[in-house]
């Protein structure tokens, strides 16, 4: 056997033992995932791949809406168990899609894409005030106020189906937090 039929080999057998690892472990996998896209997520964005990312906004502000929606339901059903498991699909959903989406800082500048960005940003915040979670809604809210500090005028979608500033939909939110 020559010498780069077994280095053929050692690497394959290297590479099916790192992907066997990734495989049993989601979080690397995941993390794996997110270093690769990190780069592509942070860099800014124009023609084809900033329509991409507006609509990839638009889609993960209407499902954050009607999760919004959904919670008001449950709510006035009274249905404590199915909130509970609500909120769980929440977080995952959360956690895995929308927070992974919006750790790029340029959209939170772009001109095409910074009131959509904040909308995204207080109706993950407004979420987490439903679910409770007031810890991660003081640094949603901490992290949105760094983002866009000097623009608190702009218009913004919150409360959810209204406008108002920036500055006031923040305002709201911290008293309910």
């Amino acid at each position: 056997m020559s010498s780069l039929h077994r280095l053929t080999i050692l690497i394959l057998v290297l590479c099916g033992g790192g992907l066997a690892g990734c495989v049993s472990d989601t979080t690397r996998a995941d993390a794996m995932v997110r270093s690769a896209n990190q780069g592509e997520a942070s860099a800014p964005m124009s023609g084809e791949a900033l329509e991409q990312r507006k609509l990839e906004l638009e889609r993960t502000y209407g499902d954050l809406t009607h999760f919004n929606a959904t919670f008001d339901s449950l709510n006035r059903r009274k249905d404590r168990e199915g909130k509970i498991l609500f909120s769980e699909f929440v977080d995952l959903t959360l956690t895995k899609q929308v927070l992974p989406m919006l750790e790029g800082e340029w959209q939170s500048r772009h001109p095409e894409l910074s009131a959509l960005d904040a909308d995204v940003r207080l109706t993950v915040a407004e979420l987490w005030v439903r679910m409770g979670s007031t810890s991660r809604t003081r640094r949603m809210l901490a992290e949105i106020e760094r983002r866009f500090e000097g623009r608190g005028e702009m218009l913004v979608n919150y409360p959810i189906g209204t406008q108002g500033t920036l500055r006031d939909g923040i305002a709201m939110l911290r008293e309910r937090s």
